[in-house]
């Protein structure tokens, strides 16, 4: 039998306008499964979005008994913007593309009205995706989800699930498959930054996970002690009543000059158990498909869960990357193999894992990279022409070998008519090489760092 979201669907004539998809399809029959009604006043059409004159198709938050949204319009979970059912909403085409710029501009800073907004859809009827915000970041949920009569009601239903299950942090995953481009440096710095008070800071409750258990050198560089249980412990014994993924925890405190010891933020150590020979092939099956499922305690816990993945190709990089939202790429610009693996994990390695992540959650989109950055280097104008060839030279190579185009993923401030070819930095600095033997981020002893730091997350996630 059909049900009514499937006879609605199939009621919606081939070429219906937004408009009919609106009122004919997502108020009375979409927007109820996800938990929204008309009748309950928690629904807003055409809603201002702050930004200058611009308006979303629908908006939606649950209404209380004093608090109606279609009140006071204020702060909505959801905001969806629909397309004609003809408008061609595949991943490639150019309406797809303006359309997820569209979305994206709604969750502008600027855009006041929709800061606090966790949740966004796009749709013609025949596609739809859910994109998530947090901060400055709004990326892909889920993928692109092609809709037919046979898995309507399966995919809404998706959906609201995904929306049901929101959390708290941001997971971000520090990663290059070339090493020595500055990961661990970037991690430890970000987290500090993030951590500290305001003004110094950004006041943000921040986990980091060390799964480079070959080196350890995050957790070498702050001298973090292991949790009460160690991680390889925790993963031989999770299913266990008494096993509690807190006490893996360790906290990194720096001493003050009044002798008092300051938390800044917690740890994840390295464990060497894992890369003992004996251990490595158990530690391999243990850990596959499980460090989401390890962290998935702590995601109201953080703000921003950050993990520094190792180079290379092995189960550990694969996990870490598998269990964020977003991948942060730091490369150096005199650094050919750093941009040529870079595209690479944008064109292979993602997509690729992504694939796996859908196994066990289905319609989960790839792990989405962040435009690439420049870390600890001093750039001249000459350098920045010869990184920026090379670059240009990378994005068309691709284009033509895989039809992907790389621009934006590293020339984010390139837009129709204005061709910038600039890219973020964060330069070398003194205090920055030398904060590893005084085992502290450079962001905490320096005001300079910090500052350089503070424009990595202004840049990036706030």
């Amino acid at each position: 039998m059909n049900s009514p979201l499937k006879q609605a669907w199939l009621n919606l004539p081939p070429d219906a306008s937004q408009q009919h998809i609106e009122s004919y399809w997502l108020i009375p029959q979409v927007l109820p499964i996800l938990g929204f009604s008309l009748t309950e006043n928690e629904v807003v059409q055409s809603y201002r979005t702050g930004l200058g004159g611009e308006a979303v198709d629908i908006a939606v938050r649950k209404s209380t008994t004093d608090d109606k949204f279609s009140h006071n319009h204020s702060d909505p979970s959801l905001i969806i913007e629909i397309k004609s059912r003809i408008t061609n909403l595949d991943s490639n085409s150019n309406a797809y593309k303006n359309t997820v710029a569209q979305l994206k501009r709604y969750f502008h800073p600027q855009a006041i009205n929709c800061s606090k907004t966790k949740w966004g859809i796009i749709t013609n009827a025949d596609n739809i995706q859910l994109f998530r915000h947090h901060g400055k970041v709004v990326y892909p949920f889920t993928t692109n989800i092609k809709l037919t009569a046979d898995n309507i009601d399966q995919k809404i239903a998706l959906i609201k699930q995904y929306i049901d299950n929101d959390y708290k942090a941001l997971i971000v995953a520090l990663y290059n498959n070339k090493g020595g481009v500055g990961k661990t440096t970037t991690a430890i710095n970000l987290a500090g930054i993030l951590s500290l008070p305001s003004p110094e800071g950004f006041k943000k409750k921040v986990l980091v996970v060390d799964f480079d258990p070959n080196q350890k050198d995050l957790t070498n560089l702050l001298n973090v002690e292991q949790g009460k249980i160690k991680f390889w412990d925790y993963l031989k014994n999770y299913k266990k009543k008494d096993m509690d993924i807190k006490n893996v925890i360790s906290c990194y405190k720096v001493k003050m000059k009044s002798g008092k010891f300051h938390k800044v933020f917690d740890v994840i150590p390295a464990d060497e158990q894992f890369v003992e020979s004996e251990l490595l092939e158990r530690a391999s099956r243990l850990i596959k498909d499980r460090l989401i499922t390890f962290l998935n305690p702590l995601l109201n816990e953080y703000d921003y869960i950050i993990i520094d993945a190792p180079p290379g190709n092995s189960i550990f990089t694969d996990e870490a990357i598998k269990a964020s939202d977003v991948i942060l790429m730091p490369c150096k610009h005199n650094g050919l193999a750093s941009f040529k693996n870079a595209a690479v994990a944008v064109t292979q390695i993602f997509p690729t894992i992504g694939m796996n992540r859908r196994v066990y959650n289905p319609e989960l989109a790839d792990p989405t990279p962040l435009p690439i950055f420049f870390n600890g280097e001093h750039l001249t104008q000459h350098a920045k022409k010869q990184a920026q060839e090379t670059i240009s030279q990378i994005i068309e190579e691709t284009n033509n070998l895989s039809k992907i185009d790389l621009h934006n993923f590293f020339f984010p401030k390139s837009i129709p008519g204005l061709d910038d070819k600039s890219i973020f930095e964060v330069p070398s600095y003194a205090h920055i090489a030398s904060s590893a033997f005084s085992q502290r981020p450079a962001v905490i002893s320096s005001r300079v760092a910090r500052g350089y730091y503070k424009q990595l997350v202004e840049e990036y996630f706030l």
